[in-house]
């Protein structure tokens, strides 16, 4: 099968791989399309302590069951589905309560085992939901992590947001956090094409850190200070910002994963009883929440963010979040040629 393999950092080639062999209580799935994650962009690069080369990276995806092991009776031939790319053990208490990302045993189709940069992968059946999109489909996990994001901030007691970074997971918190009721809504990016995209997805207040000071221009719009903050981007400096615009007593999350040192104003945090929350992954219900709000269109793949290539062209779309222009915040590749081109039609039920 055709694959897209991480060889090392920087490179990415196509090759010709076994198909993979089914096992208990797995599910054969012919990929339709794979997004490209931030964590995809760094594992590439030779930052991502998990990642070991060779790899068949991609999390984010859609697919159709061609096949199913013996024992496996929920789905059938034909039907397509995304999966939840995290897995656990199923049995300590995280996993119990729903909260599998704290899982100690967890593990990450395409880091651990091979993922969908590819023409088929395995996965657990468990793992499946059922979508009538393959393109929404595809969306669904990092809109997950949006959600989480966005209930570790407390949004919905929150009338006040701003978001370092427009890139698809800053993008989707926006929208998430106009869904739950924040009024405001204020995104700091220094990509001015991605800046004017944020006004789609929700932002109020568009701010650039390299025309504005970001601090005096947030306590410009809000003078005690920002509720809650939501750092997608992961840098010493948007960590160091997310505490100094919040108002006393506010929340900041942190997401991204760039740089892991950051030093933070320790005093400050104990006289304003800032509170600081991580946000990794998504619950089971986040998931669900995620792919509800898809399925009822809430966010709807549009051309003008969304570009869908060929697996054939996978390096340099890499290349390009990395390196610039990133005109797009989200890539998807296809491998079926019936997205061929990049095509945002309908692909319900045959993909």
């Amino acid at each position: 099968m055709k694959s897209l393999v991480w060889m090392g950092p920087r490179r990415l080639e196509i090759q010709e791989r076994p198909e993979p062999e089914l096992a208990k209580g797995e599910v054969l799935l012919q990929v339709a399309v794979v997004g490209i994650c931030g964590s995809d962009l760094s594992g590439y690069l030779g930052e991502n302590s998990l990642c070991r080369p060779p790899l068949i990276m991609g999390h984010e995806f859609t697919g159709m069951v061609v096949a199913t092991a013996g024992d496996v009776k929920a789905w059938k031939s034909g039907q397509v589905v995304t999966v939840n790319p995290l897995l656990s053990c199923n049995r300590c208490q995280f996993c119990r309560q729903g909260m599998r990302q704290l899982c100690a045993n967890r593990s990450i189709v395409g880091i651990h085992r091979p993922g969908a940069f590819a023409e088929y992968l395995t996965v657990p059946a468990s793992a499946c939901h059922p979508v009538r999109n393959a393109i929404q489909g595809a969306l669904v996990e990092p809109l997950a992590c949006a959600v989480r994001a966005n209930i570790q901030a407390k949004i919905q007691s929150t009338e006040t947001l701003l978001v370092f970074g427009a890139g698809i997971i800053g993008l989707m918190s926006l929208r998430v956090a106009q869904e739950m009721g924040a009024s405001r809504r204020i995104v700091v990016d220094p990509n001015p094409v991605r800046l004017e995209k944020a006004q789609w997805w929700g932002a109020t207040d568009m701010l650039d850190p390299t025309h504005d000071k970001v601090t005096d221009e947030v306590r410009r719009l809000c003078p005690e200070g920002v509720d809650s903050v939501i750092d997608a981007v992961g840098l010493p400096q948007t960590r160091q910002d997310s505490i100094a615009v919040l108002r006393p007593g506010g929340c900041v999350v942190f997401i991204g994963l760039h740089l892991d040192e950051t030093t933070i104003p320790g005093n400050h945090i104990v006289r304003q009883e800032i509170e600081i929350r991580g946000s990794f992954c998504y619950t089971d219900d986040n998931f669900q929440q995620a792919l509800h709000l898809l399925e009822n269109e809430r966010v709807v793949p549009d051309a003008s963010w969304l570009d869908i290539r060929p697996l054939e062209e996978g390096k340099q779309a890499f290349d390009e979040q990395i390196d610039g222009p990133a005109t797009f915040p989200k890539i998807l590749l296809h491998v079926r040629e019936s997205l061929k081109g990049g095509q945002h039609e309908d692909h319900t039920g045959t993909l």
